[in-house]
């Protein structure tokens, strides 16, 4: 859509520049659809721009593969103290899943870094402390299959 824009003021003003040198009322109006042209390619390529910065969301499909209930689920700003709600609500099964979604204005996405912490009804709270806006299916471990880097997995559990 663009390149057919930039194509059509390219046309236009190359009509324009052929015409002016035969001078008259088909020099000034060629001008003018030159003119119009450029203008309608500025907007079109301004109106790209535009939606090219505009808001998605991130998603998270959070799959709980912990082996137990998930009895608290956060997803909250990294340095805050406040949690927000519980995300379990009334808890998440062993093989339950919940999609989280968060939106945020285009010009601050790249800046926002989540923490993702979860409580096990055995007690083990595991958290997740650089988790960046985008759309990821993320796989809770238990604390056993935790032990190496990460409580959690950027990957849907297999079937």
């Amino acid at each position: 859509m663009k390149l057919k824009t930039v194509a059509i003021a390219a046309a236009a003003l190359a009509l324009a520049v052929g015409m002016t040198a035969c001078g008259g009322a088909a020099s000034t109006a060629a001008s003018s659809t030159a003119s119009s042209a450029a203008a309608s390619s500025e907007a079109a390529s301004s109106e790209a721009a535009s939606s090219e910065a505009e808001a998605t969301s991130a998603e998270y499909t959070v799959y709980n593969t912990t082996g137990s209930k998930v009895t608290e689920l956060y997803l909250y700003d990294a340095g805050s103290e406040d949690k927000g709600e519980n995300l379990a609500g009334e808890g998440l099964a062993d093989g339950e899943s919940i999609v989280i979604t968060r939106d945020v204005e285009a010009d601050k996405q790249a800046d926002v870094v989540y923490v993702l912490e979860f409580t096990t009804e055995d007690g083990n709270t595991q958290s997740f402390d650089t988790l960046h806006y985008e759309v990821a299916p993320i796989s809770l471990k238990s604390v056993d299959a935790a032990a190496g880097a990460t409580p959690i997995a950027f990957a849907a559990p297999e079937n």
